[in-house]
């Protein structure tokens, strides 16, 4: 870790309050511009780790152990407040699902001007003029019908957009994208991977990348993490996780993922006997 750091994830485990584990000392740090994928089947603790940097664990869990550092600073040493502000400044996210995400019985409007004017001080001109900026600048025909419309009134497509502009509005150091392509048909997600990574350069924002899919790495990331249970399996560059994986496991979902390219290209499922094999690995090494 260097002080410039954007993120730093110290040995961070977060467990039920039953003392199950969910995360199992996660290390990971991400750059200043830097885009990092954590990769794996669902369940694998992927969105977890965003809500632990958030600050929005579902009440059945707590943080047992480890730290996390954003722009270099302590978060578990802060109060409530302290934290909330501190991550409010700091961080973004753009969450999976953009119809429960944004409040129906709103208009977009406010929704994208008011964390600017309440969380950073802006004032309602110059919200106004970013969110318009950003509504075109994210291919909104447009964009001042759209700030009058409420969510139901909107495409999928559009409405992912919208949450998009609003979480690179303010220029976060860092954005946390929880699987924001998931409820997308395969044309508007790749047009949606364009944007964020055409945003991200621009801003110079860093970007905590959640999916499930690896051809959506291969796009957009420049470091992978590979979860299984809660433990990072695998932690490299994305070149050298095609080009050379290192952990079975990585092997087999890499194995297991479609290629559009290719449709004729065959997959495999991840075999049940290497699941099987992981599985008791961790639990021995968690009984000894």
């Amino acid at each position: 870790m260097t002080m410039s750091s954007t993120l730093n994830i110290q040995n961070l485990t977060v467990s039920l309050r039953s003392g199950l584990p969910l995360l199992r000392q996660v290390n990971l740090t991400l750059e200043p511009g830097e885009v990092r994928a954590l990769v794996g089947e669902s369940g694998a603790g992927k969105s977890m780790i965003g809500k632990a940097v958030l600050g929005t664990l579902p009440p059945a869990t707590r943080v047992t152990g480890g730290q996390i550092f954003l722009r270099g600073q302590a978060l578990d040493h802060l109060n409530a407040a302290q934290r909330r502000h501190c991550v409010a400044q700091s961080a973004a996210l753009i969450p999976q699902d953009p119809l429960t995400a944004l409040n129906p019985v709103r208009r977009i409007a406010p929704q994208i001007t008011d964390p600017l004017t309440r969380i950073h001080g802006w004032s309602a001109e110059r919200a106004q003029t970013r969110a318009l900026e950003l509504l075109e600048r994210v291919e909104i025909r447009d964009p001042a019908r759209v700030m009058r419309s409420y969510p139901h009134e909107l495409s999928g497509g559009m409405r992912q957009r919208i949450l998009i502009a609003a979480a690179f509005a303010p220029s976060p150091p860092l954005i946390v994208a929880d699987e924001p392509t998931t409820a997308l048909d395969v044309t508007v997600q790749k047009q949606i991977l364009k944007l964020i990574r055409e945003l991200q350069k621009e801003v110079g924002t860093a970007v905590l990348f959640v999916t499930h899919d690896m051809g959506v790495v291969a796009k957009i990331s420049q470091k992978v993490s590979v979860l299984f249970q809660g433990r990072v399996m695998e932690d490299s560059t994305t070149e050298a996780i095609f080009s050379n994986p290192t952990h079975p496991y990585t092997r087999a979902l890499i194995a297991a993922t479609p290629s559009y390219a290719d449709p004729a290209r065959s997959f495999s499922p991840v075999p049940p006997e290497l699941i099987a094999q992981m599985k008791s690995k961790i639990a021995q090494e968690e009984i000894w």
